[in-house]
């Protein structure tokens, strides 16, 4: 087995400190929220904020990775996302100490997120499409599991790491993580960058959302991206409310529990994606089926055994399902396509958390459970959609070939 690129673990230990900085907001935020004045819907429009700056930038920074090179956009992203973690902390601590209260503070709060969006969204475009660039389409499962890997490990350290320093302050880990950002941003730029810039606007791909090689993927990642974000924007409420009521620190409980999560995908993503090599195809159908019944599960069971095993299993699920598709959309278009086509999932999977304030959060106030059941509904059809649809059939009976753009264009859609 060929051994793969060493500069995928370097861009995998940037998407680390993305993973450990993202963790820490998603599970800070809800409780310490309350304790600031703010109610669920306007918590989720932090998020909100985030995820929409996210789905409108993604895909210019997706193009600009194609034109200027995927090294300047990806260290763009990584400062990007160190700034915006000073901000949030910032605010955090105004908060806390009553500097800003009120719409003040949510307007700070929105501020510091908006600016993680709008920047911190230029590194998952490029360093995808940099994947692509040193990988050939039968390494191109591994890579992406290789670098989503540290995301998730991110996701389990950084609650790790939390759990321990906000007994001493609410602001170091996000300080602490803005660090190895910029350690990780200056590493990288003595690194080479493989690809060729484009000379002009004429080279640029004319790859569009509606194309029958793109949108299947995209769709499928639209409906995890949903189910993510429900999850997410809601498990510390759950634990607070259902499943730890009584703890003295429900926090605690629900970092295990993301940290089991993100174990969960780390699994998928170096297992079964880059040591077993399975098809991006399996990976996509099988993390579906696997999310699916795990978010079944979570929304009828309470004890706090079951929703650690449950939030596993969800994890692998969601780990090998993004990684599957991630793989299958860059072998579904062309290498002048990839950052353009990374840029489209960048703009996709954050949709849940523009559509979650709106729908998580108030299925929430009615039921706590409603949100996972939706959850499992929104998996159920996806499968059927996966099972059904020609591109994804087409993904699966190819494993990791890719056939010529003219043949991309007449595959039909079922």
């Amino acid at each position: 087995m060929k051994k793969l690129p060493s500069i995928i673990w370097l861009l995998s230990g940037g998407l680390f400190f993305v993973g450990a900085g993202q963790s820490v907001v998603f599970i800070t935020i809800p409780p310490l929220a309350r304790d600031l004045g703010l109610n669920e819907i306007q918590t989720g429009s932090i998020f909100a904020s985030s995820a929409l700056a996210w789905m409108v930038f993604s895909p210019y920074w997706g193009r600009q990775s194609d034109r200027r090179g995927r090294k300047k956009v990806v260290l763009i992203g990584l400062l990007g996302c160190a700034l915006s973690l000073i901000l949030f902390s910032s605010a955090l601590t105004l908060g806390t100490s009553n500097v800003l209260l009120g719409w003040k503070l949510l307007a700070v709060l929105i501020l510091a997120r908006m600016v993680n969006g709008v920047l911190g969204s230029a590194t998952r475009p490029a360093a995808g499409a940099w994947i692509a660039d040193v990988t050939n389409p039968e390494e191109r499962g591994a890579g992406y599991g290789r670098l989503n890997s540290g995301f998730s490990a991110g996701r389990i350290v950084g609650p790790a790491i939390a759990g321990f320093l906000l007994l001493i302050s609410y602001t170091l880990p996000f300080y602490l993580f803005s660090l190895g950002l910029v350690v990780t941003t200056l590493v990288l730029i003595g690194q080479p960058s493989k690809h060729k810039e484009l000379k002009s606007k004429k080279e640029e791909s004319k790859l569009r959302l509606s194309d029958n090689q793109v949108w299947p993927f995209l769709a499928v990642a639209a409906g995890m991206g949903i189910c993510n974000s429900m999850l997410v924007q809601t498990a510390s409420f759950f634990f607070l409310d259902i499943v730890t009521p009584m703890a003295s620190n429900p926090i605690t409980y629900a970092s295990i529990g993301f940290m089991l999560m993100a174990f969960g995908s780390l699994l998928g993503q170096l297992l079964l994606a880059d040591r077993l090599r399975i098809s991006p195809g399996s990976l996509v159908r099988y993390g579906t089926l696997v999310t699916g019944i795990s978010l079944l599960g979570i929304s009828l069971f309470n004890s706090l055994t079951a929703i650690y095993f449950l939030f596993f299993f969800l994890g692998l699920g969601h780990g090998t399902q993004s990684t599957g598709l991630s793989a299958s959309l860059s072998l579904s278009v062309g290498q002048e396509n990839q950052g353009k086509a990374n840029g489209f999932m960048g703009m996709i999977l954050p949709i849940g958390h523009v559509v979650s304030p709106i729908l998580a959060m108030p299925l929430y106030m009615v039921s706590p459970t409603y949100p996972y059941l939706l959850g499992f509904i929104i998996m159920f059809f996806t499968l059927l959609f996966v099972e059904k649809n020609s591109r994804h059939k087409w993904i699966r009976n190819k494993g990791y070939r890719r056939v010529p753009q003219d043949q991309n264009q007449a595959v039909e859609e079922g």
